[in-house]
């Protein structure tokens, strides 16, 4: 039985070593970039209006939500079809609860 010296892996080391660096690099550019930022809070508010299913008339449904939360205006109530991320925002800001509380809330009137 021979022994054998283990081969010179300081290459294979150094290479894994800068593939790495170079993935998290590429990896920290397109999460931490204005661009990046950007098209994670769009596909939020994407995920927000998917999760938005209000059913039957947009008047009826404002009006149990003005005898529910008597504080809400009908600046607050403002609904535009493709645009309830932003009536989920300020629903948020005014009451408190966090987003899926809110859509839930408004899923079940």
């Amino acid at each position: 039985m021979t022994c054998e010296t283990p081969k010179n892996t300081t290459g294979k080391v150094l290479l894994t070593t800068l593939a790495g660096a170079g993935v998290g690099a590429a990896v920290g550019v397109l999460l931490y970039s204005k661009q990046g930022m950007a098209r994670r809070q769009h596909f939020r508010n994407y995920r927000t209006d998917q999760r938005l299913r209000l059913q039957g008339d947009w008047n009826q449904l404002k009006d149990k939500l003005q005898q529910a939360y008597t504080h809400l205006t009908d600046e607050d109530l403002t609904y535009v079809k493709g645009q309830g991320h932003e009536l989920v925002s300020r629903l948020q800001a005014k009451l408190g609860k966090r987003k899926r509380q809110i859509v839930k809330m408004l899923n079940a009137l």
